[in-house]
């Protein structure tokens, strides 16, 4: 267990301090947002009539305040977020270190599945607490918040990461590989998200027997800052306790590498029929495209549908010009414009984060050594890193175009906006979309072990656009943030230094070997190792030849 932690450590630390920073970040704006009775009870009574909000963020309690504001909004958005990246983690240590050939090593050692399994559920238990904590320690920074309600918020997280990540151990029993537990793991997700989602927004029926069972449900049985209450949180941790003696007896089961379902893919087997780097990575990568596009366009209806409501209340005066959306939504004349703008970037650091995943699979393949095989081929580096860099331009572009089509369709009547408008500000976040690629290559052709700085990039830039007004950034540093050029000269200067990163890595990759970056030249000698030969041992060894 010691072994696991250690090698753990950095998630341990990482996710837990950026849940802390961003909520201590966020929830001061509730304060400031809602100052007094008359917008709170606005705010309350729009969110409660809109069946998309409560699609979105779930039940909203009559009479709410600010604290339970922030616990309804703030904390599905955290619940969400953190509940993707925790199924991603998991699915990375349980079955991940079977793809790497570390469970044969474990197995070797006497450590059984269910052992093995226990370790894994405990070491991701131990990382929902810390969540936990960062949740709650976060909510004190907003005005008028207990102790009580940061603990009850913080339990109501983190038991929500806790058995979104014991259904995706359980899942990934079933799954043959991490990909496959990757998958099934989101599909679970989003089915828990949008069952609870419905149960909220419908009339009772089969989806509110459902709904009571989601992990997501239990912010709203818990209630942070409202009645605080502790019986749904035993009852959660129970349920964490069964899934985790299920996936015990699952893995006994089943063989290490297999899953208890072998899937198998109708085409396997069948040439792939492609000419060209190219067009193998946008093949590889059509499944994922598609489904971008399709969540893009979804999340573009959603967010405006739901923010018609919040512009006839901006256009009122119910925001502070002070607060986060008061200062974005303030700062034009035609208030749908600037939403439409504003959720224009978002999708676009959405669509960023894709291109760059895409643009990322480079360096993997050079690492993992796919590189070398198809340069023995006759492929050389530098058609595989444009190949992966023309495949995140496309799929990019695809998103956009298919959220750009969303935006033109429901924004005429939801914010008072043109088509011309959707194309303006939606799809032309594209360039920023291929700078984002663009670094991604770059790094890639320069320090592919290092390909991870490049998924920095466009969190950093939603930042500057979410908080920049509030905590005093420059105007010209907002000004030339990549995902405020939708529409502006500012994208050719995207567009141009894309031109140029991408000259560069491909000098780059032509002059170095691939033998290098599969190389570690930072690893350490062990004490105990093979030292180089002296000059003296050398001679002592021509000595004795003689």
């Amino acid at each position: 267990m010691r072994l696991r932690l250690r090698t753990e450590r950095a998630w341990l630390v990482t996710l837990p301090a950026v849940v802390l920073v961003l909520t201590a970040l966020l929830c001061p704006n509730y304060g400031t947002t809602y100052s007094d009775q008359a917008a709170m009870a606005r705010a309350v009574a729009s969110a409660r009539a809109n069946d998309t909000i409560l699609l979105l963020y779930g039940s909203l309690a009559h009479g709410a305040g600010p604290v339970q504001m922030a616990v309804w909004e703030l904390g599905a958005m955290t619940c969400l977020g953190i509940g993707v990246v925790v199924v991603f983690y998991t699915a990375a240590l349980t079955r991940g270190e079977e793809d790497r050939g570390r469970a044969e090593i474990l197995h070797a050692a006497s450590v059984g599945p269910a052992r093995r399994v226990l370790g894994q559920a405990l070491t991701l238990a131990l990382l929902s607490a810390l969540i936990a904590a960062g949740a709650g320690t976060g909510l004190l920074a907003l005005d008028g918040v207990s102790l009580a309600d940061a603990r009850a918020y913080g339990t109501a997280v983190g038991l929500t990461c806790l058995l979104l990540a014991a259904l995706a151990h359980l899942v990934g029993q079933i799954a043959s590989d991490a990909p496959g537990t990757r998958g099934l793991g989101l599909a679970v997700l989003a089915a828990a998200y949008l069952i609870y989602g419905l149960s909220c927004s419908q009339d009772p029926g089969w989806a509110d027997v459902l709904g009571r069972v989601s992990p997501f449900h239990l912010r709203q049985a818990i209630s942070p800052g409202g009645q605080n209450a502790w019986g749904p949180a035993l009852w959660g941790g129970c349920a964490w306790m069964l899934l985790v003696i299920i996936t015990m007896l699952t893995a006994r089961l089943r063989d290490l590498g297999q899953g208890l379902i072998t899937m198998r893919s109708p085409r396997a087997g069948r040439p792939l029929g492609v000419n060209g780097p190219v067009l193998l990575a946008l093949r590889l990568a059509r499944g994922g495209i598609t489904v971008w596009a399709l969540a893009l366009s979804a999340a573009v209806w959603l967010l405006i549908d739901m923010g018609g409501d919040l512009v006839a209340r901006a256009q009122e005066g119910a925001f502070d010009p002070g607060s986060g959306m008061g200062a974005i939504l303030g700062g034009s004349d035609d208030v749908g414009e600037a939403f439409l703008g504003y959720v224009g970037s978002l999708i676009g650091a959405l669509a960023a984060l894709h291109a760059v995943s895409l643009a990322n699979r480079a360096g993997a393949d050079e690492l993992v050594g796919r590189a070398e095989v198809l340069a023995s081929t006759g492929v050389r580096p530098a058609r595989l890193l444009l190949a992966w860099w023309c495949a995140a331009a496309v799929g990019s572009g695809v998103a956009l175009c298919c959220a750009t089509v969303s935006a033109a369709g429901v924004g005429g009547g939801a914010l008072g906006t043109s088509t011309r408008d959707a194309i303006r500000l939606v799809a032309g976040q594209w360039p920023a979309s291929v700078a984002a690629a663009s670094v991604a290559t770059a790094i890639c052709a320069f320090l592919p072990r290092w390909r991870g700085m490049a998924w920095l990039a466009p969190p950093i830039c939603v930042g500057l656009i979410q908080f920049g007004a509030t905590i005093g950034v420059p105007e010209r540093v907002r000004a030339a943030n990549p995902l405020a050029q939708a529409g502006r000269p500012g994208s050719w200067w995207l567009l141009c230094a894309s031109v140029m990163m991408i000259g560069i890595a491909v000098v780059r990759i032509r002059r170095r070997d691939l033998a290098l970056a599969s190389s570690s030249r930072s690893r350490r000698r062990h004490p105990h190792g093979i030292r180089p030969l002296t000059a003296l041992h050398r001679k002592e060894q021509r000595t004795s030849a003689l």
